[in-house]
């Protein structure tokens, strides 16, 4: 583990077709990647490997003549150069990402990490994200992590040695500040009639956006008793529940009785609130969206948003107007579980319309050109400003009914002719 005194000192590493993953969303190692943006000229063939960052990605630019990124989940630091040829967009779910590092499918040769300080034993933290860092650590790659003063110490499966690490330089930038959206009148509705759908005992996973954000103010304001927390990312909704109270993780297995998850953005009253806090575990995303891991949870409630629903109640959370928004994400992870659950729901919500009203997004059944993030059966209700679609044990052409009783009412006509 050796300080590094300047950037430059990395350069003959980082050599043609070099394989860079960058630790993610609100973890980004900010210094890094503006050194990479400064120097990375003088480098050709870099790919880059990012998940859901959070700011504009200063070294964009140089695509496509020195680097290629390599999405799993775009976030916001790409949507505005969304469909470039620069970048390469993957559809796992995140559960499957860690596996493709572990098995050998992907490799990694440096790793670029942003990590709390040392604490006493001279252990530092993954901080506010774990996702598939720990089996990109487990490839043995090189590297290179920004050691921050401000960067909460989180507990859980985020510890990294100072074996691990090859250079390092100080920062104190802290984690990334996300802002939520706001949240108007429609969404509003909609989050109220998810939290009336939310029983005492339920175990939530949240998305994220200003629907989820809406929804666990609701929620914290009148919440149901003993509720879990086991979801992919957490925001400040899920600490203003938690501080209500009423999450014990009481209906949780055993071995996984605190909040659980994989990341965390927000404000930085979050980031203090999870520093050094051991009532919040985070865990690697093959552990937080494992199939048997969310099997063992019967009361599982897995709350999402996604850009579309079409009438064979499909979802679409990736893809609008030929361009890329999202990925797959934790969606198509949670979404089965929460429907097996005998005492879950898997709970889609989205506004009717588009933000100026001029289209749905309750739309006739999709074309071949668009995604399907989550197919026919695995969602329970689909809530708009309209209401609740309960599509449990409907037929297909039941299904197709209950959406257009919940989508904008300009729009129904013209969706119910095309069923008839």
């Amino acid at each position: 583990m050796r300080q590094l005194k300047d950037f430059e000192e990395l350069l003959p590493m980082l050599g043609n077709g070099s394989r860079i993953v960058m630790h993610s969303a609100a973890a980004e190692p900010r210094w890094l990647e503006e050194q990479l943006a400064l120097h990375g000229s003088g480098l050709s063939d870099l790919n880059i490997y990012m998940l859901s960052p959070m700011d504009a990605v200063p070294f964009a630019p140089l695509a496509p003549e020195h680097l290629k990124i390599h999405a799993w989940v775009p976030g916001r630091g790409l949507r505005r150069v969304a469909g470039d040829d620069s970048i390469e967009y993957y559809r796992f779910p995140l559960s499957q990402i860690p596996d493709l590092y572990l098995s050998g499918n992907q490799r990694a040769d440096v790793l670029f990490l942003h990590l709390s300080p040392p604490d006493e034993q001279g252990r530092m933290s993954l901080g506010v994200s774990v996702d598939y860092m720990p089996a990109v650590l487990a490839h043995r790659p090189l590297v290179v992590a920004e050691i921050d003063q401000s960067m909460p110490h989180t507990c859980g499966e985020t510890c990294v040695t100072p074996d691990q690490i090859d250079f390092w330089f100080a920062t104190e930038e802290g984690p990334l500040e996300v802002v939520s959206a706001s949240i108007d009148e429609g969404e509003r509705r909609i989050a109220q009639t998810v939290a009336d759908l939310v029983s005492d005992g339920a175990v939530l996973q949240t998305g994220v956006g200003s629907i989820p954000d809406a929804m666990l103010q609701e929620l914290a304001s009148n919440p149901p008793r003993n509720l879990g927390i086991h979801t992919g990312v957490f925001t400040d909704g899920v600490v203003e529940l938690a501080n209500t109270g009423n999450v014990t993780n009481s209906t949780k297995p055993p071995e996984c009785r605190k909040m659980v998850t994989a990341m965390a953005w927000g404000s930085p009253s979050l980031y203090k609130y999870l520093d050094h806090n051991d009532e919040v575990e985070f865990r690697s995303c093959a552990f937080t969206h494992d199939a048997n891991v969310l099997r063992s949870m019967d009361h599982l409630y897995a709350i999402n948003s996604a850009l579309q629903i079409d009438l064979a109640g499909r979802a679409n959370a990736e893809k609008l107007g030929g361009r890329v928004i999202s990925a797959p994400g934790g969606l198509p992870d949670f979404a089965p579980a929460a429907r097996a659950a005998s005492k879950g729901l898997s709970i889609v919500a989205l506004r009717a319309t588009s933000r100026d009203g001029s289209k749905s997004n309750i739309v006739m059944p999709f074309h071949d050109d668009v995604p399907i993030t989550l197919p026919e059966g695995q969602i329970d209700f689909v809530v708009t400003e309209f209401g609740a679609a309960d599509l449990r044990s409907l037929s297909p052409s039941q299904v197709s009914r209950a959406l257009i009783g919940v989508a904008h009412p300009d729009f129904r006509n013209e969706l119910a002719r095309s069923i008839s």
